[in-house]
């Protein structure tokens, strides 16, 4: 994954920063945050980091983004990801 793997995931997944937030379990405004003031920290920046890979790996792998869909597919498809995604555990902390 690129050291710059959030970027990554903003720009390439197709996803507005709401349903991001829904997948990484934060606020509309967290996410905002870390894009113009700085990262998440401590328990939230480990579990963004292993959150954003799972997502890079989807755009990887041709998941995100998604096709045209029904905004109903959408939403069912984006609640599937956050409930996968925050079942995801981060390392222990250093």
């Amino acid at each position: 994954m690129p050291t710059n793997g959030f970027a990554s995931v903003l720009k390439g997944a197709g996803l507005t920063r709401s349903e991001l937030a829904t997948l990484y379990g934060v606020s509309r405004q967290s996410i905002h945050h870390w894009v113009t003031v700085a990262g998440p920290r401590g328990y939230t920046a480990r579990m963004e980091s292993v959150i954003t890979a799972a997502l890079f790996s989807a755009i990887e792998r041709k998941v995100l983004p998604f096709a045209a869909v029904s905004r109903e597919v959408r939403a069912a498809r984006i609640a599937r990801m956050a409930k996968t995604l925050q079942s995801l555990k981060p390392a222990p902390a250093k």
